[in-house]
């Protein structure tokens, strides 16, 4: 994370390194961006640059902690307009989320966090039991606002299974889109929102005959 002496910098030069940093991971995957290149951009020496991070490790999973922390707050805001409905705020979370991954400004840095992703990544965007307290807001999110009446599970540890199953669901299906695209295969933000939407019905209802509609 920062050195201290990041946050005293003066708000228009945080933001231009901040700027430079997404575009050289932008440009290329993490195991080949380089420092040299975030400095020139941004207009400051190396030796500031060391002064502000430990090194470019520092500065990316600084660039994934304020991707993290836009997506709960977008998490939270669909579970609060939803009245803690669950799948109802997932369904829009995972809309809202893709819309700024896929077509937000900062886009071609999310495509290579997904397409070149390592193990040091993809721990930091999905949900686990062995990550940090920290790492478990959207879990402690939805313990503490979702609506348990209107789910069939009730533990703290049945919701957890629950939500991961559905954070899988939005993870595969990023890396769905993101796979074809490096095959040279077409596929739209609308065909990402059908798929993930798809599966989450699935997930809420199941996907089995229900012995009633066998009979109809």
């Amino acid at each position: 994370m920062p050195k201290p002496t990041f946050f005293r910098l003066a708000d228009e030069k945080r933001q231009r390194l901040i700027k430079a940093a997404y575009a050289e991971f932008a440009r290329v995957p993490f195991q080949t961006a380089s420092i040299s290149n975030i400095i020139r951009d941004a207009g400051i020496p190396r030796g500031s640059f060391y002064q502000y991070f430990e090194d470019k490790t520092d500065i990316f999973f600084y660039l994934l902690d304020q991707t993290r922390m836009q997506t709960t707050s977008l998490y939270e805001q669909a579970l609060r307009r939803h009245n803690g409905d669950l799948f109802a705020a997932l369904d829009e979370f995972f809309n809202a989320a893709a819309d700024v991954l896929i077509e937000g400004p900062d886009a071609e840095f999310y495509a290579n966090v997904f397409l070149y992703m390592d193990f040091q990544s993809a721990t930091h965007f999905s949900p686990s039991d062995a990550k940090p307290p920290h790492k478990k807001e959207l879990l402690r999110t939805t313990l503490s606002l979702i609506d348990r009446d209107k789910l069939v599970v009730s533990s703290d540890e049945e919701v957890g299974m629950l939500f991961r199953q559905a954070m899988w669901i939005f993870m595969q299906s990023l890396g769905h889109y993101y796979h074809r695209l490096r095959n040279g295969e077409q596929i739209s933000l609308a065909q990402l929102k059908a798929r993930m939407a798809t599966m989450l019905h699935w997930l809420q209802f199941g996907a089995g005959v229900q012995k009633e509609d066998l009979h109809d």
